[in-house]
C-alpha cells in the first residue's frame, strides 16, 4: 500500500505549492529498462552521429516522442496507479493522455525561460483564449519521471511555488526570486499542473539528464500528440482497458452527427 495520499497530493497541486515529488515511485529495474530504450531510440533518430557510446549519441536530440508506441516499459510507466489516482481527482476520471515523451537536457544546455504547459503554453497571447480564463480548474496535469537523478547541477526542473493560482503567463521578474528546483533520485516523479510556472534548469555537468514527461488532460481537451494516429493498432489491441481509456480508444467524440453525411 502506498505511503502517499492521493487526495493530499492533489490538494497540494491545486491549492498548495503546486508540485509534489513522489520519491522512488519506480524500481531501478524499470528505470534502467526505460533509459536503455530511450538511448536506443536516440541512436535510431540520429544514425549519422558517431556512436562512440550511447550517451554521446543521445546528445543528438532533446526529445523522443510517442513513447507509448515504442516499448512495453513506457506503457507500464504511463499508467501508474498513484499518478492516475492523483490526476483523476484533478481532471476527472475519464482523463486522457496528451503526450508521453522523453526530454533530454544536454550537457551545457542553458536553463529554459519559465513557461506553462499545453494547452496554456501560448497564454501570452490572451486574445486566443476565452475571456476571463483563470485557475479555478486545471486543464492539464504533468508528470516528470526522473530517469536520471535530478540535481541542482544537471538541470532539475525549476518551479515557482504557488504560481499555479495566478492564472497568467510567467513574468520573469516574478519567477526568479521564488524559484526552486525539484531534485530527486532516479525513479522519483514530480507531479504538477500545467499552470505552474516552470522550466528545465541548466545542465552544468558532462552527462545528459533524462526525464519522461507525461501530459494528462481532461476528456474535452484535444491532446497534443494524436495517440490514436501515432500508436500502432497492433499495440493498442494489446493494451489493457486502463491504458486504452487513456489513449482515447472508444471515446465517442468528435463524430459526424449529421446523419445525411452518412447516407449512401
Amino acid at each position: 500500500m502506498s505511503k502517499y495520499n492521493a487526495k493530499q497530493i492533489a490538494n497540494e497541486l491545486l491549492k498548495g505549492k503546486g508540485y509534489f515529488v513522489v520519491e522512488n515511485l519506480f524500481s531501478k529495474k524499470d528505470v534502467k529498462k526505460a533509459k536503455d530504450k530511450i538511448v536506443e531510440l536516440a541512436k535510431v533518430s540520429a544514425p549519422d552521429i558517431a556512436k562512440k557510446d550511447a550517451l554521446s549519441v543521445i546528445s543528438a536530440t532533446n526529445h523522443v516522442w510517442n513513447l507509448i508506441d515504442k516499448d512495453e516499459i513506457f506503457r507500464k510507466l504511463v499508467s501508474n496507479d498513484l499518478i492516475l489516482e492523483v490526476f483523476s481527482i484533478i481532471l476527472g476520471n475519464e482523463l486522457k493522455l496528451g503526450s508521453f515523451a522523453a526530454r533530454i537536457q544536454q550537457p551545457g544546455d542553458k536553463k529554459q525561460k519559465p513557461h506553462l504547459d499545453y494547452p496554456y503554453w501560448d497564454m501570452y497571447n490572451l486574445k486566443s483564449f476565452p475571456n476571463n480564463i483563470n485557475s479555478t480548474f486545471a486543464m492539464n496535469c504533468q508528470s516528470t519521471i526522473m530517469i536520471d537523478d535530478f540535481t541542482l547541477d544537471n538541470g532539475a526542473t525549476m518551479v515557482a511555488p504557488g504560481t499555479q493560482l495566478r492564472g497568467y503567463f510567467p513574468k520573469e521578474e516574478e519567477f526568479w526570486p521564488i524559484m526552486k528546483q525539484t531534485t530527486g533520485k532516479a525513479g522519483s516523479v514530480m507531479l504538477m499542473t500545467g499552470l505552474l510556472w516552470h522550466g528545465a534548469g541548466s545542465n552544468k555537468t558532462k552527462r545528459p539528464r533524462i526525464g519522461i514527461l507525461g501530459q494528462y488532460l481532461p476528456k474535452f481537451v484535444k491532446p497534443m500528440e494524436d495517440q490514436l494516429a501515432s500508436v500502432d493498432m497492433k499495440v493498442i489491441k494489446k493494451c489493457n482497458k486502463k491504458l486504452k481509456n487513456l489513449l482515447g480508444v472508444g471515446y465517442p467524440y468528435p463524430q459526424v452527427l449529421d446523419t445525411s453525411k452518412n447516407a449512401n
